[in-house]
């Protein structure tokens, strides 16, 4: 339809259309996630928890289960993937610092003539007729490539910003995996006790049932004073009470090793105790392991990433006052048939800023200072407590070495006495009273020195993750879980004989930098970086660019060679024989 040979515009249809959007737009509401969904979603989580895991048909080494825990342990996970995250997020950190190429194209229209006249602004006579340059229809497109200096500065201190954050990253990676073996050495200890204690708790059990039953009817046939025989019951359900508690504990400790080691809820699996147990001492004076967990304690190093990300944005907020430049090129094309050249190419250099940047620039300086000032702050405050840490770790691994001696010696003890008592015929019920006092008595003793030992193995781990030292190379990350746990050992041997060498990290990690070394002890001397081989290629090649300076893999020499060079005092020797 045409009005006055024009053809009209369909405005109800786009009103319309226009309406609808709105409508729809406005409507939207929550939709809660139907039984039906969230079935088929957890169809997928369960299948995905415990994918490609390698099937545990053998008898669980603590080794295995520490190596099953770095492995498939879905914390750790996390960690890793939030480190990949962090790369990738360096990846497009780094296409800020290219110039920005821009395109822009349009089709023109309009429906009359862009026409115009002129006017002498002498005399306000019409000096031209009505005329036009330009078509009614027309297509432009343009091709334009800027680069502005302040936006190239900003971006760069980003860029190493973000490089840096993936470091921050890893040390959270590295403090997990350390608190995690802390656990699991924990876990697998009480477990272990669980495992071998649970016969005979259960046979304890059964014999204080039927000797209770006995009691009550000797108690009702009168064939003991009242009295007596009341106090007998009460001494029977207090050791049934003991041994029912301890069992309820010890019934968990699996369950809470399978969940560490990610193992299906209710899946039966057995342990590999060792027949004899022994708290080994470690060879490392308390002030070597002072410089150690200074140098390489992950919180201590995040904090030092934390204050390069925080002098970068400093530098950032500095550049920010300053004149930008923005520097463009590129071709255009106009189809306007009164051009007479339709292509082009136009090239243009701004320069521009703010004068309050003059008012802002004492204060900013000033909240850079504080800033800066401020994680130093944080960094020693930290230092010290993971000082603190490290005696107390020390003074409680002392402590538990010494209660497993004694506990050891006293569930031989008790041992004893329950067989001396076992083996003496008892004519009569206060006989079996006896016996099974001692025999409960012989296992309490063995469950304490079963406590004991995962109490220092606990406080062993604390001690560990305080130093910062790592449990296994990254490289053996691919590594199936035999071969993992077979590294595993091998570190642990190391960390007997007191070798405190290499923490482990990803390929290219910085190391601790100035600050962190000088606040540990001034006579650290700096090694050579040595790169470890990365979890994948990706982050190693963006860790290697992100820290250039000391691996944190390369632990002072003085502290690698703590059982050669300076043997420490036998006061300051950790552990018992």
């Amino acid at each position: 339809m045409t009005i006055c040979g024009k053809p009209r515009l369909p405005l109800r249809q786009l009103l319309a259309v226009v309406t609808t959007i709105l409508v729809g737009g406005c409507s939207l509401v929550p939709h809660p996630m139907t039984d039906d969904e969230r079935a088929a979603e957890l169809q997928i989580d369960t299948a995905a928890m415990f994918a490609g895991q390698e099937p545990l048909n053998h008898p669980l080494t603590l080794h295995e289960a520490l190596a099953r825990a770095l492995k498939y342990n879905l914390d750790a996970r996390v960690k890793v993937m939030e480190e990949a995250l962090a790369s990738d997020d360096l990846d497009l950190s780094r296409y800020d610092l290219l110039p920005k190429a821009g395109y822009n194209g349009a089709y023109l229209t309009r429906n009359n003539v862009d026409g115009s006249s002129s006017r002498s602004v002498t005399t306000g006579v019409q000096t031209l007729e009505p005329s036009t340059s330009t078509d009614r229809d027309r297509l432009v497109a343009d091709l334009t490539l800027s680069w502005n200096l302040l936006d190239f500065g900003v971006s760069y201190f980003n860029a190493r910003q973000q490089a840096n954050r993936i470091l921050v990253v890893d040390e959270q990676r590295r403090r997990v995996t350390q608190n995690l073996f802390q656990d699991v050495r924990r876990a697998f200890w009480r477990a272990a006790g669980a495992q071998v204690l649970n016969a005979r708790i259960k046979s304890a059990i059964h014999e204080a049932q039927g000797a209770l039953t006995n009691s009550r009817q000797v108690e009702k046939e009168g064939l003991r004073p009242p009295v007596d025989a009341l106090r007998y019951q009460k001494a029977l359900l207090d050791l049934l009470r003991q041994l029912e508690s301890v069992q309820q504990v010890l019934a968990i400790s699996k369950t809470e090793l399978a969940s560490l080691i990610n193992l299906p809820p209710g899946q039966n699996y057995s342990l590999a105790v060792p027949r004899s147990l022994a708290v080994q001492p470690l060879h490392v004076s308390m002030a070597r392991m002072e410089e150690t967990a200074l140098m390489l304690n992950p919180d201590i190093r995040e904090q030092s990433y934390l204050k390069r990300i925080s002098v970068d944005e400093a530098h950032k907020a500095i550049l920010k006052l300053l004149p930008s430049a923005n520097l463009s090129w590129g071709p255009n094309y106009d189809s306007n048939s009164f051009l007479v050249n339709n292509t082009w190419t136009a090239g243009a250099v701004r320069i521009g800023g703010y004068l309050n940047s003059l008012i802002l620039a004492p204060v900013t300086l000033r909240r850079t200072d504080n800033a800066t000032l401020l994680v130093d702050t944080r960094r020693e405050a930290l230092s010290i407590a993971t000082l603190a840490k490290l005696h107390i770790a020390y003074q409680q691994y002392l402590a538990a070495s010494r209660d497993y001696s004694r506990s050891t010696e006293l569930a031989d003890v008790d041992q004893r006495l329950s067989q001396q008592i076992t083996n003496r015929t008892a004519s009569d019920v206060q006989g079996d009273l006896e016996r099974i006092s001692a025999e409960v008595s012989a296992v309490f003793s063995e469950l304490r020195r079963y406590q004991a030992y995962a109490e220092a193995q606990a406080a062993l781990g604390r001690i560990y993750a305080t130093l910062g030292v790592d449990p296994v190379p990254s490289a053996a990350a691919s590594y199936d879980v035999i071969e993992l746990s077979r590294e595993i050992r091998r570190g642990m041997l190391e960390w007997q004989r007191g070798q405190i060498a290499e923490p482990v990290a990803d390929a290219g990690q910085g190391a601790a930098p100035s600050d962190v070394a000088s606040t540990a002890t001034a006579n650290i001397a700096t090694a050579k970086p040595e790169t470890a081989k990365s979890e994948t290629a990706k982050s190693e090649t963006v860790k290697s660019e992100a820290a250039k300076t000391v691996s944190p893999s390369a632990v002072p020499s003085s502290v690698a060679t703590a059982t050669t060079a300076a043997p420490p005092a036998a006061d300051q020797k950790i552990g018992v024989n």
